[in-house]
């Protein structure tokens, strides 16, 4: 269920900065002292974060991913989307792995993820997301029931000033709402590339599509459902924290919501039917 306040696990990764000169260099420290300590030779859990000129948000994402608790042994890979600002500066200071994608686009992106990743399980995320201490846990652990091939989570939204945290929750309260209604029959429309895992494998064998400019995971995600399950993980626990600009072309709240209510009406009868075959592209792709 979404929630109104913000936690104080994802309050404490809020770093705010007008330029990266402004980061003090123990929070540098800090960081890379952590995925030092996390570094392993054999990785069960890759995950795989894409950025592309995230110097003012991949801070609170890098924070939250260097004090992840897991069982599981596992890497983070951060792709570099050919970002044309200090993106790369914050990764290095950091410590963490990282990978230079000169190709634009976010399949591109995703696939150089994927074909560095070393684990078993794999866990793509996004560069303006802050991750709770036991995602990899809960995700892994619903990945690996029997016939599942995929799993993912709900998102809520941080709020940048312009919108309240208690009117995004709100409007979350619709939205994951949604989500459970089409995951039954169509998980593709219903998950996002912050929040999404699967067995690496498979991902291998299936690649990124490389030739639309979105719905990428959506693609990926009906290409996987050929091979089993596809888990949507509810527990409050592994839900994720991420930037609210997606949501700012919807103007202010009301018109937020009437526009989300007018477009699940439009195509309500996709949460009876199951899709088969070429993912399709259209402006009703993503939740």
């Amino acid at each position: 269920m979404a929630r109104l306040v913000i936690p104080e696990y994802v309050k404490k990764h809020l770093y705010t900065y007008d330029s990266v000169d402004d980061i003090p260099d123990e929070v540098f420290d800090r960081i890379a002292v952590e995925f030092d300590a996390k570094t392993f030779k054999k990785p069960l859990v890759s995950i795989v974060i894409i950025a592309y000129n995230e110097e003012k948000t991949i801070l609170r994402t890098l924070s939250s991913l260097s004090q992840l608790k897991s069982t599981y042994p596992f890497e983070v890979i951060v792709v570099n989307n050919n970002s044309t600002d200090r993106t790369q500066e914050i990764l290095d200071k950091c410590g963490v792995k990282s990978v230079f994608q000169e190709r634009q686009g976010v399949g591109f992106a995703r696939q150089a993820g994927l074909d560095e990743a070393k684990g078993i399980y794999h866990l793509c995320g996004d560069a303006d997301t802050i991750y709770p201490p036991d995602y990899i846990n809960i995700m892994v652990n619903n990945l690996k029931k029997p016939g599942t091939v995929a799993v993912f989570g709900h998102v809520s939204f941080i709020p940048d000033g312009k919108k309240s945290r208690f009117l995004l929750g709100i409007y979350e309260f619709f939205k994951d709402f949604v989500v459970m209604l089409r995951a039954i029959n169509r998980p593709e429309l219903s998950l996002g590339g912050a929040s999404f895992g699967f067995v690496t494998g498979l991902g291998k064998k299936i690649g990124w599509r490389t030739d639309i400019k979105r719905g990428e995971d959506g693609s990926m995600a009906l290409a996987l459902k050929e091979y089993g399950k596809i888990k949507r993980v509810n527990s409050p626990q592994a839900r994720v924290w991420t930037s609210a600009r997606t949501l700012e072309a919807d103007g202010n709240y009301l018109f937020m919501i009437l526009k989300r209510v007018v477009r699940e009406l439009k195509r309500i009868q996709e949460y009876f039917t199951v899709q088969k075959g070429v993912y399709e592209i259209n402006e009703h792709n993503r939740i």
